[in-house]
């Protein structure tokens, strides 16, 4: 007969979703990651981007907002809860150059990086959030798989974007 506590293991595999809050953070999660990629690869037509754009950062506000509503993982604060801060800090910085566009040098460079790098800690998150439900799975092992596969892959793409694309050119390189 198998160890008991890999049963247990075995249902928190399955159980995905805890309480109500739980729900509300796992759909503006998905509908964050999917936003976000939309508005990374499409065009940036002025109404398009900025309603995408829009729609995902209320989006991530309702994620980062219920982030805080969900302790069972740690019974209090854990390490998911400062990682929904990090997030916040990127969007902010992702967006206050657009809101002082006049006053900021390189606005748009500022905004296409950061905000860039918030889609990024999505993928990173939804990739430790898997990884975290494997039993035995430490800390370092998480951090370190979840982050390398996705932002090896996701720097490769955002520089390789950046030499072809002529706006990226103009306004990321000098």
């Amino acid at each position: 007969m198998g160890k008991p506590y890999m049963a247990f293991y075995a249902l928190r595999m399955l159980s995905i979703v805890y309480s109500t809050w739980g729900a509300i953070h796992l759909l503006a999660a998905l509908s964050s990651l999917v936003l976000g990629t939309a508005v990374l690869v499409a065009p940036k037509e002025r109404n398009i981007h900025r309603k995408a754009g829009r729609a995902y950062l209320f989006c991530m506000a309702a994620m980062i907002a219920t982030a805080f509503g969900i302790y069972r993982q740690y019974n209090g604060l854990g390490i998911f809860h400062l990682a929904a801060v990090l997030t916040f800090l990127t969007l902010l910085a992702g967006m206050l150059p657009v809101l002082l566009k006049k006053r900021v040098r390189n606005w748009l460079r500022l905004h296409n990086g950061f905000m860039y790098l918030s889609v990024l800690e999505l993928y990173i998150a939804l990739v430790a959030e898997f990884l975290v439900r494997i039993p035995q799975a430490t800390f370092l092992t998480v951090a370190t798989l979840s982050s390398a596969v996705v932002l090896i892959p996701g720097g490769v793409l955002f520089f390789t974007r950046l030499a072809k694309e002529q706006p990226y050119r103009q306004t990321w390189l000098r």
